[in-house]
């Protein structure tokens, strides 16, 4: 079997491990404080904590304390040096392949040029990820 898809195999392993196991030890915690506190408090409790890890990794995804123009640009750049660094073969493949989404693209490049040259590169960004 190929090493990707054994990857691929171990990926979803571990995460219906990861769940199931997570799932189990929720359980045993549940269980562990019904004596203390009951069962409908210890439901509460331990739902609470698993909330408040949650928030947690959110907030820590989201990077809240990043302005959305400063990851506009850094996003803005890291398309453009992917861009650059695409081969003429791959953008050859792309006309021929999709050359409806090909011919879109280089007549919203127009545009934007003639309408806004100051803000065409964020305009084509914004509708490449949109077709993509």
């Amino acid at each position: 079997m190929d090493v990707a898809k054994l990857r691929i195999i171990a990926g979803a392993g571990a995460v219906f491990f990861g769940f199931a196991g997570v799932t189990t030890l929720t359980i045993a915690c549940v269980i562990a404080l019904i004596p203390l506190i009951g069962l409908l408090w210890s439901t509460v409790a331990v739902a609470s904590i698993l909330l408040f890890i949650a928030c947690i990794c959110v907030v820590v995804f989201l990077k809240p304390g990043k302005s959305t123009e400063e990851e506009l640009d850094q996003f803005e750049h890291a398309t453009a040096d992917m861009l650059a660094e695409l081969p003429f073969d791959t953008i050859a493949a792309l006309v021929e392949k999709r050359p409806i989404a090909a011919a879109t693209i280089a007549a919203a490049a127009g545009y934007f040029i003639v309408s806004n040259p100051e803000q065409a590169s964020k305009g084509l960004q914004k509708l490449i990820d949109e077709l993509m």
